[in-house]
């Protein structure tokens, strides 16, 4: 077989720079073949292999100003650090973090549509904002008073449920009131934790019971927003952010609507992030 490669090579080199055809026939047992090769025209140089490195690109002389050996140049870093305010940022730098849910670029990307809409300066532009804000949250106050009664309660109850497992007189005087259990002879009732022990025959029903209500109610807001439905929360933004698109009209409305969103009623847009 080396044989009749050797002589294939041979004979493709000798016909390499004119069009002919080279046939081979190889017999073994009995049995015939052949192969066809058809050689092109023209000479194919052979391809050359060479195993050094190739040359180092060098980096376009824009970036030579802006990095040294892999690290930000003097005056890059003061060009960059003119960007720290939304306001000097471009646009597509505002519309991609306004998109990630930051309220400063979204209170930027309402200013300057309200900038490009009433055709008026940055400062002015401001004021308009401001005013925006102020009616966003009208109402925000009754519209997060069940936060407010729900973070009273869980601090209330937190706090309320240490004196009312392991303080005596706390222990004694809940169950004069609501249980009407024996009271346990006082050398049973020398120690906090004897008093738990005694408490804790009425307490672990109430305390397992909240807990087990909390968890249901967490698993049914779950699925809720598994179905799409918005639990209130996200009910009582959406109505916020219509009522101040109906308000403002002129404006951009998915600008306002994402305005609306981020802007809370305690530290304003800038509460989120």
């Amino acid at each position: 077989m080396s044989l009749l490669f050797n002589r294939f090579l041979t004979a493709s080199s000798a016909y390499a720079s004119t069009s002919s055809r080279l046939a081979v026939r190889i017999g073994r047992n009995g049995v015939a073949s052949s192969l066809t090769i058809r050689l092109p025209s023209t000479y194919i140089p052979s391809a050359t292999f060479s195993t050094s490195k190739p040359p180092n690109k060098t980096l376009p002389s824009s970036n030579d100003a802006n990095f040294i050996d892999g690290r930000p140049s003097l005056e890059y870093a003061k060009k960059s650090m003119q960007l720290h305010s939304f306001s000097s940022m471009p646009h597509e730098q505002i519309i991609q973090l306004s998109a990630e849910g930051i309220g400063g670029a979204r209170r930027e990307a309402l200013l300057r549509n309200i900038m490009a809409v009433d055709e008026v300066e940055y400062d002015d532009a401001e004021a308009v904002v401001d005013n925006i804000a102020e009616v966003n949250r009208e109402r925000m106050f009754l519209q997060a008073l069940p936060y407010h009664v729900g973070f009273g309660a869980a601090v209330s109850a937190g706090v309320l449920s240490i004196p009312l497992v392991f303080h005596l007189g706390t222990v004694e005087a809940f169950n004069t009131m609501f249980v009407t259990a024996d009271v346990p002879e006082p050398k049973d009732l020398e120690t906090w934790l004897e008093v738990g022990s005694w408490s804790w025959a009425w307490m672990e029903p109430l305390i397992g019971q909240a807990s087990f209500m909390l968890l249901t109610m967490q698993f049914a807001r779950s699925q809720l927003t598994n179905m799409g439905l918005k639990p209130y929360s996200n009910w009582m933004r959406h109505r916020r952010a219509q009522r101040l698109v109906a308000r403002f009209p002129q404006y951009n409305s998915s600008l306002l609507r994402q305005f609306s969103e981020v802007d809370k009623y305690y530290n304003g847009w800038n509460s989120d992030k």
